[in-house]
């Protein structure tokens, strides 16, 4: 497959330098000769205690830890790698210790299947048509050609397809600066991470996704989870979705007495360690749990009193009850009228709740019981139910259940998201990168197409879409638009056609255009269905920066660690040569360096001072800014730049009872005329007007069953999917389980997945109930045939006792390998089984399709570490 010349003594002189053995002293190092030659001999290099260094490197992907990784380097290698070591560990200062994944960075940079040079797909010639050779994509060979010719042959072939069809010819999922200026393009948008809360739940005055920041976020401070007396956790798992730090807060309450409660189709790691009561709950079916609470919490208020927070619910929610109807209502409807069946004949009871979420009555009870307004409760949530066919009016239901026992703006009480790096440790932050200020670029197409959709119309040669977005989480009255071809795929460094809904489409989809660009450090799943693909440096091969999305306390920095390998360039410089190479002046979308940009960034870091404002943290000199390759002024701050250097960035020093506690909503429930949500009353609203009316307003199908408060709605697909008549209780149909995509540590979503350690510890098998297993003779270990309408996989089984039976978990993000010959996907995607199918406002059901296992008949499918990499460098 792999028709390239180059050597790989002539990758390892580029990159790698050492490889040690299963013993754990592992190293991987970068360029030293003495290494290769020492190398060959079987031996280290060098002797890392003598004369190394330890510079602080990046660990920059989307895993939620954000986390501190350092290297050693000698001579040009990397010999050595660690974690925070740079204070002792506390509660109050912990260190912000890396996970398996940081770990495993160095052979990102390092890894034998780098892409270093640009590639060109054999059967691909420019100019459209029949010359694209477009079935050929995935399954052809590759050629390395030079940079001069892949940015001659990108640009043409750009310049052609925009003056034949204009912008709209062009499709990237997100915001693209170069991509702006050469040409504009037709976005894609989903509801990917945080589900039904990307459709603007600012309108029933949450923050945007719940994910708010300051003031507006409506979890608590690390320190307040001791207070709480229980933590309900639903859909979470800190453990593995915020690897890392996080977890650690959740312990030490535990530590301090608070119990936990796991709400979760999985008896998950985070569940584990906390020694947490689980309720098994069927992916998907939350909101019938969540009414059943509901009902309980009315019935036991009804019979002894002392349940329900009535002050609470008058004072700061519209929609519950009669009493407090928005005055834009439209309906003469309300939550708890609905719930005790005024409306359909049918209390949500316990009993009508257990067949569909599967969850017993007394466990329901017993959570009714918890919630009540006179324990300190946290309901602390993740998004996996948020990523559910149906879950459109979920989070205006657990905010009912929150405001039922008032578990909002007060220590101890908390109704929000623990999510990412700020699981659970809500509130301003108390330390920031600044920004470098670039020049504004604009997409000239505001249009935008729901993801799954986009493939059909790339397929049809373009079509009618319903536009109702063009960014993440950004929605907007419908603008219906008629669209002609597209003709060229634009790829960043993400994973668009890994991480989509109805993955087989994509692939299709990708067979069918001209042209498929893809800049990539690796022959990920975008990379293998392109015709030229771009080699990009890793952030290890960059001048250094601020990793993103960091929580509250931590600011991590980086710097080099080696010099760019091979032939790869920054995203930035690719982008200025594509620019270019069509003509236009690169100045228009980067008109800084990359080393005054971060100069820029490490000049606007701000610290909280003990005035409650923001001050500069770090003290820059002349000589400082010089070294940085940048232009400036001088500062004063309260570190010097070779301080943040060496510490990996900068850690606010905490304390119990210090200045910068937050507890969620505490101004509003305050005084809630002085600071008043961003929904229409000002209040949190439970039956809202104005979300349904944008929901309404898409004309997606479905739309009839739903309304403005919370309502049960049969999802498109979901658990009444497996029975053969749609009713629950009935005989099961062709594909029997509610299949779920848990999120996995050998990847941070699709990253990592090609890192041999990663593979060799995470073995990423599908994950069966004990009961089912036994039920098809499927034992631990033995290949399964997972078959779903939309496509089929392979992966050995994990027979486990704490899987809810009925439920089939396929972890999130393995690359895709499919078999040509069978049509079916070797590695386990869980993508390739999804469909596009979707209702009410389209949120993505990531987490409750339907499938089939079956024992494998064909051969074992074996380890997925002894299979060999998707690109070798020889």
């Amino acid at each position: 497959m792999n028709s390239n010349n180059i050597s790989r003594r002539g990758f390892l002189g580029a990159s790698v330098a050492v490889m040690a053995g299963a013993a754990g002293l592992t190293a991987a190092g970068c360029s030293a000769e003495s290494s290769l030659e020492a190398a060959g001999k079987h031996e280290l290099p060098v002797d890392p205690a003598k004369g190394g260094e330890w510079i602080s490197a990046a660990c920059w992907h989307n895993c939620g830890g954000r986390c501190m990784n350092k290297v050693m380097v000698k001579d040009g290698a990397v010999v050595r790698q660690k974690t925070d070591d740079t204070h002792e560990d506390s509660i109050e200062y912990p260190q912000q210790r890396g996970c398996v994944r940081g770990k495993t960075q160095q052979q990102q940079c390092f890894g034998a299947d780098r892409i270093l040079h640009p590639l060109k797909r054999k059967g691909w010639q420019p100019g459209g048509g029949e010359k694209s050779n477009g079935q050929m994509r995935g399954k052809d060979e590759w050629e390395v050609i030079s940079w001069d010719e892949a940015i001659k042959l990108a640009s043409e072939e750009i310049k052609r397809i925009s003056d034949e069809y204009g912008p709209t010819g062009f499709y990237c999922k997100a915001n693209n600066t170069t991509l702006n200026v050469l040409s504009g393009y037709v976005r894609g948008w989903d509801t990917t991470s945080h589900g039904t809360y990307t459709l603007d739940v600012t309108k029933m005055g949450l923050p945007t996704t719940d994910c708010g920041t300051g003031d507006a976020d409506t979890a608590n401070d690390r320190f307040d989870l001791e207070n709480a007396e229980y933590i309900i956790m639903w859909s979470s798992n800190p453990a593995w979705s915020a690897a890392g730090t996080p977890i650690n807060y959740w312990m030490a309450a535990r530590d301090k007495g608070t119990k936990f409660v796991s709400i979760d189709p999985l008896y998950n790691a985070s569940a584990q360690m906390l020694d947490a009561e689980w309720v098994p709950v069927r992916t998907g079916t939350d909101m019938a749990l969540m009414f059943a609470i509901a009902y309980e919490m009315l019935r036991l208020d009804e019979e002894k009193g002392g349940i329900i927070d009535w002050d609470f619910i008058h004072k700061y929610t519209v929609g519950f009850d009669s009493e407090s109807m928005p005055e834009d209502k439209t309906i003469d409807e309300n939550l708890k009228d609905y719930i005790l069946g005024e409306y359909d004949g049918t209390p949500k009871t316990p009993e009508w709740a257990e067949p569909i979420c599967g969850v017993k009555p007394e466990q329901v009870t017993e959570l009714a019981q918890i919630m009540a307004k006179s324990n300190k409760v946290m309901i602390l949530h993740n998004y996996g139910m948020a990523r559910c066919n149906g879950a459109e009016m979920l989070p205006q239901l657990l905010i009912a259940l929150g405001a039922m026992g008032g578990h909002m703006g007060k220590s101890g009480h908390a109704t929000a998201s623990a999510y990412h790096a700020n699981a659970g440790n809500g509130g301003a932050r108390l330390i920031s990168a600044g920004a470098a200020k670039m020049p504004k670029t604009t997409n000239p197409v505001t249009t935008g197409v729901r993801q799954p959709q986009m493939y059909e119309i790339i397929k049809n040669g373009g079509g009618h879409t319903q536009d109702v977005s063009n960014a993440y989480g950004s929605f907007h009255k419908p603008n219906p638009t008629e669209l002609g071809p597209i003709k060229c795929i634009y790829h960043m460094t993400d994973a668009v056609l890994q991480t989509s809904l109805n993955q087989k489409e994509g692939i299709e989809a990708h067979r069918a255009v001209d042209f498929v660009l893809t800049l990539a450090q690796f022959m990920t799943t975008n990379a293998r269905y392109s015709d030229i693909i771009l080699p990009v440096t890793t952030e290890w091969e960059r001048c250094g920066g601020f990793g993103d999305y960091n929580n509250r306390e931590y600011l991590p920095f980086y710097t080099r660690v080696t010099q760019p390998l091979g032939e790869a360039k920054t995203d930035q410089e690719i982008g200025e040569l594509l620019i270019a190479g069509v003509g236009k002046d690169p100045k228009l979308a980067y008109g800084k360096t990359e080393d005054q940009q971060l100069y820029e960034k490490i000049a606007g870091c701000k610290v909280m001072g003990d005035d409650g404002k923001m001050k500069t943290l770090v003290t820059l000199t002349a000589d400082d800014i010089k070294s940085l390759n940048a232009e400036g002024t001088p500062q004063e701050g309260i570190i010097t730049l070779k301080e943040l250097k060496e510490n990996g960035g900068y850690q606010f020093p905490r304390k119990r009872g210090d200045k910068h506690g937050h507890i969620g909503y505490q101004k509003f429930v305050d005084d809630p005329e002085a600071n008043p949500l961003k929904s229409k009353s000002g209040k949190l609203e439970i039956y809202c007007q104005a979300r349904y009316d944008l929901m309404a307003s898409f004309g997606f199908p479905g739309i009839e069953q739903y309304k403005p408060y919370p309502t049960y709605v049969v999802p498109c697909t979901g658990y009444e999917s497996t029975f053969k008549d749609g009713k629950i209780g009935g005989e099961k149909g062709e594909y029997p389980f509610l299949m779920f995509n848990p999120h996995y540590l050998r990847r941070s979503h699709t990253v990592f997945d090609n890192c041999p350690w990663l593979r060799e510890a995470w073995a990423n098998p599908v994950f069966l109930a004990r009961s089912d297993a036994e039920s098809l003779g499927i034992k631990d270990g033995d290949t399964v045939l997972l078959s779903s309408p939309y496509g089929k996989g392979l992966r050995n089984a994990a027979v486990m006792d704490v899987l809810m039976p009925g439920m089939v978990g396929v972890p999130h993000g393995a690359w895709v390998d499919v078999d040509e010959e069978t049509g079916i996907d070797m590695a386990g995607s869980d993508n390739y089984l999804i469909g596009s199918e979707y209702s009410g406002m389209g949120v993505s059901g990531y987490n409750n399709q339907i499938c089939n296992v079956e024992k494998y008949t064909g051969a074992p499918l074996g380890r997925d570490c002894d299979k060999p990499a998707r690109w070798s460098a020889n």
